[in-house]
């Protein structure tokens, strides 16, 4: 059976969950990483298309939406970087990838940065944040997060946003590191939460923003 964009996206949204949820080890160090961007102009690699693609059917959505985003890129309204950690014998293979949005046409509270005038503010949304199973349980999803708050505020942000499923322990984890919830919307139809598994609270996002120092 062919799955839809909600089944699709929620598979999405959990494994983004999953990648800074994740506990890390006791006793670990926050990871040093690397993040490479993913250049688009003239053309993208076929090495990075190759490597982006299987992210995303990695993490369970396949590569519909990669021409949509390079797209973006192009434009300046997004942008992509894999994740590398270092090591003492140099950077890891891509341990996974995120992204940072600029304008989301369809919800200004996610990213207004670049929104044409009258409507431009100073909202920039990190999403599609994927960290590969093996590379997991050693901080590297939000040392990420931290890299893109501090690419935000240099790019004249001052409110950086996130969605993830509305759940109790998501949410907490992510007010440890600052956000605050802004709203809770019902964004995916109950049929498809339980065709995918999920309990029912997966109907509905949290939306998180965290203010910039």
């Amino acid at each position: 059976m062919t799955e839809s964009k909600q089944q699709v996206d929620l598979q999405l949204i959990s494994n983004e969950a999953s990648a800074l949820l994740t506990p890390r080890y006791e006793g670990k160090h926050t990871p040093e990483i690397h993040l490479r961007q993913l250049v688009v102009h003239p053309e993208p690699s076929e090495t990075d298309v190759q490597d982006l693609k299987g992210q995303r059917i990695a993490c369970g959505w396949s590569e519909e939406r990669i021409p949509t985003w390079i797209e973006e890129l192009r434009s300046g309204t997004r942008f992509i970087w894999f994740i590398h950690l270092r090591t003492s014998t140099g950077l890891t293979e891509s341990a996974g990838m995120i992204s940072l949005c600029l304008f989301d046409p369809f919800d200004l509270s996610l990213a207004d940065l670049l929104a044409p005038p009258p409507k431009t503010g100073k909202r920039v949304e990190i999403a599609s944040l994927f960290i590969s199973p093996q590379y997991r349980r050693q901080g590297i999803g939000e040392a990420a997060i931290r890299e893109l708050e501090r690419t935000a505020a240099g790019l004249g942000a001052a409110i950086v946003t996130m969605n993830t499923p509305a759940l109790s322990e998501n949410v907490r984890r992510y007010q440890r590191m600052g956000y605050q919830q802004y709203k809770k919307e019902k964004k995916y139809p109950l049929k498809d939460v339980l065709a995918c598994g999920f309990p029912e609270e997966y109907c509905y996002a949290a939306f998180l923003e965290k203010h910039l120092l």
